[in-house]
């Protein structure tokens, strides 16, 4: 939810470029006439050419199209240290094998079991009570979910749940024999739970397990699935059922974070589990834009990791959010694990993905002055765009506008669609431009932060400093990614 939300908070202030036609047949990865291509069929690089402009300084003024984004550049363009491959890559099928290596990394050496979907007596009485507890603040209720007819929807459906949990207590076992974990995949519906509610299948395989975490129990779900419009292949774990009150308990306040190197090398440790190639620790970059919201708890570290594919590593995007006009909706690959104090609370790795070839070991790259060029047409661009017309919002009439400085560029791979293709991507070298963007009022002073309490009584501030991603672009061809569309 703080993801989705700080996606939602960036969005509201760049928004897009303008929509774009959704193509006839297949998605156009380059927008150059074909330059992307011809570069993919051209012979590798030699090994020392890069980009060129290494170091040099950059700064500049301007503003977008509409004026309600100013912008102050000052960079300096990136090194290029190594090769700079295209690749070809797809779905990577999770098997048996790496979802118990990786559960073993993560629980250690005690006993993981086969996810129960049978309940004790105790455990549906927590359940009901901790059901009951979330609809009984209407108010709240209402202040939490966004509006009375939100929290109506809410409240009927947490009622079908306790209805059906109090169906189930009359018969429901005192004890329950828990078998170790066998590490066999089964359909979605298999891990049906009347606390959690009836899943449909949709083609999924899945495999669920449990395990105990400083005495809090723990919920294992890997999933693989590649039919109809759902795609979708990933490893989480954390506190079993946030309505449970585990949640909560996990996540409570422990004083003070672990060390950060500490938690570092432990996160990276369980990413080797993978078995799916080397991983880095994300830039600042990228962490701040995924983490430009306050914390859960001061002793909250999260650790956000990368692939690195032979010297260079994916960069972390949000989106893509609309994939199904080229084919299955499939995130970008990320993987996060968080960690309380010392203790893991939740491992997610999203989309995994395999190498399917190397199309070129070293690509021919544009110089970095045409790169930049590309991205402030691109800054530009950027605005509240009308979601049906495309046309550029106008500046807010009271004069105010988001004052944005670029400080920051990273090269990295991005993941774009194959023309024609609705099975594999190409991962292509690519330059994200960052910055920090702060609302001003007309005069040019910074607004106040906004601060709020919760319902908890814990005084929450959003700072009026947001990071953001402005423009992505491609190094081969120097067209700009959309990377909510994923080309």
């Amino acid at each position: 939810m703080k993801r989705l939300v700080a996606l939602l908070l960036t969005a509201a202030i760049l928004g897009l470029a303008g929509c774009q036609a959704t193509p006839e047949k297949g998605a156009v990865t380059s927008k150059n006439d074909g330059a992307f291509e011809s570069a993919l069929e051209a012979a590798p690089a030699p090994a020392a050419e890069g980009a060129g402009g290494a170091g040099q300084e950059y700064t500049d003024s301007f503003e977008n199209a509409s004026g309600s984004i100013r912008y102050a550049l000052d960079l300096t363009a990136p090194a290029v240290e190594t090769a700079l491959p295209v690749l070809r890559v797809r779905p990577m099928e999770i098997t048996s094998e790496t979802a118990e290596r990786v559960a073993r990394a993560i629980f250690g050496d005690g006993e993981i079991y086969e996810y129960s979907t049978q309940h004790t007596k105790s455990e549906l009485e927590a359940a009901i009570l901790a059901c009951r507890e979330s609809i009984a603040d209407w108010d709240a209720l209402v202040e939490r979910c966004g509006d009375e007819s939100g929290a109506e929807v809410y409240k009927s459906t947490q009622e079908e749940r306790i209805a059906a949990m109090e169906q189930a207590y009359a018969d429901a076992p005192e004890t329950v024999d828990r078998a170790l974990c066998d590490w066999q995949f089964h359909p979605g519906s298999y891990y049906s739970d009347v606390t959690h509610g009836q899943i449909t299948d949709m083609g999924q395989q899945v495999l669920k397990a449990s395990a105990a975490v400083d005495g809090i129990p723990f919920e294992y779900t890997v999933v693989n699935c590649d039919g109809g419009e759902l795609r979708e292949h990933y490893i989480m774990a954390g506190p079993d059922s946030e309505e449970s009150g585990f949640g909560d308990a996990a996540y409570a306040d422990r004083g003070v974070p672990g060390d950060p190197d500490t938690l570092r090398q432990k996160a990276l440790a369980i990413a080797e589990a993978l078995d799916a190639g080397s991983w880095r620790v994300a830039s600042d970059y990228e962490y701040a834009v995924f983490h430009n919201m306050p914390a859960e708890a001061p002793s909250i570290t999260r650790v956000l990791l990368t692939r690195d594919w032979g010297g260079l590593a994916v960069t972390c995007h949000m989106g893509p959010s609309n994939e199904a006009a080229y084919g299955p909706q499939y995130p970008y690959e990320q993987l996060e694990i968080t960690f309380n104090g010392d203790a893991l609370v939740d491992f997610s790795y999203l989309s995994a993905l395999e190498a399917v070839e190397t199309v070129n070991e070293n690509v021919q790259t544009l110089p970095f002055a045409h790169i930049l060029a590309a991205a402030e047409e691109q800054m530009r661009r950027n605005g509240a765009a009308d979601p049906l017309t495309g046309e550029m919002a106008p500046a807010p009439v009271d004069g105010s506008y988001e004052r944005i400085t670029v400080d920051g560029v990273q090269l990295g791979l991005t993941r774009i669609f194959i023309k024609d293709n609705t099975t594999e991507y190409y991962l292509v070298p690519t330059y994200t431009f960052y910055g920090t963007a702060v609302s001003c009022s007309a005069d040019g002073t910074a607004m106040e932060d906004f601060t709020y309490t919760d319902e908890t009584g814990r005084t929450i501030t959003f700072p009026n400093k947001t990071a953001v991603e402005l423009a992505v672009i491609n190094a081969v061809d120097g067209s700009a990614i959309d990377v909510s569309k994923g080309y």
